[in-house]
């Protein structure tokens, strides 16, 4: 994971860089940083489950950003669905909430990326750069407790875009 937490602390370095009156160059990098901070985070973490360590590099490589990002969706919605009609307790609830915060994170964060990237009238503040930021540490943390849950590790395989494992489609 170090690639991802060396992302991340570029991006919150991009968004206090300058004191006063932040450039949006520096906002706008800060926000597409902090997206493939959370972005290569899953990477990593699902390249780590491959054995052969010489050919993680080239798996890394297979993940498409729009297949990952419906796969968050899916999660959420599953979630979503699974909280109303089957209401859990415990580290049960605790997981299924950390999932849903990693994959409504990722979600956002590459909504916000885009729009970053791409829509030159859109002005950023710091503070909502700083709270975006601070929403990818939260997920990050969020992730560190889950990562070897196997509802976590289902999700993984999920985000190359195939079905999940242990789910009838």
């Amino acid at each position: 994971m170090a690639f991802a937490d060396d992302l991340l602390e570029q991006a919150q370095h991009l968004a206090n860089r300058e004191r006063k009156e932040p450039r949006q160059a520096s906002l706008r990098r800060a926000i597409s940083t902090a997206y493939y901070a959370v972005f290569h985070l899953l990477i990593s973490e699902a390249t780590l489950n491959w054995k052969r360590v010489e050919y993680r590099d080239a798996l890394a490589r297979v993940f498409e950003h729009g297949k990952m990002k419906s796969a968050c969706r899916k999660k959420m919605g599953e979630l979503t669905a699974s909280y109303k009609t089957n209401r859990r307790s415990g580290s049960e609830l605790t997981v299924a909430q950390h999932l849903y915060r990693v994959a409504e994170t990722f979600v956002e964060a590459q909504n916000n990326r885009h729009a970053a990237d791409y829509d030159n009238s859109r002005v950023w503040a710091r503070t909502e750069v700083v709270a975006e930021i601070e929403s990818v540490a939260n997920s990050f943390e969020s992730w560190r407790a889950i990562r070897n849950e196997s509802v976590a590790q289902a999700f993984l395989v999920s985000l190359f875009g195939g079905k999940e494992p242990g789910k009838e489609q």
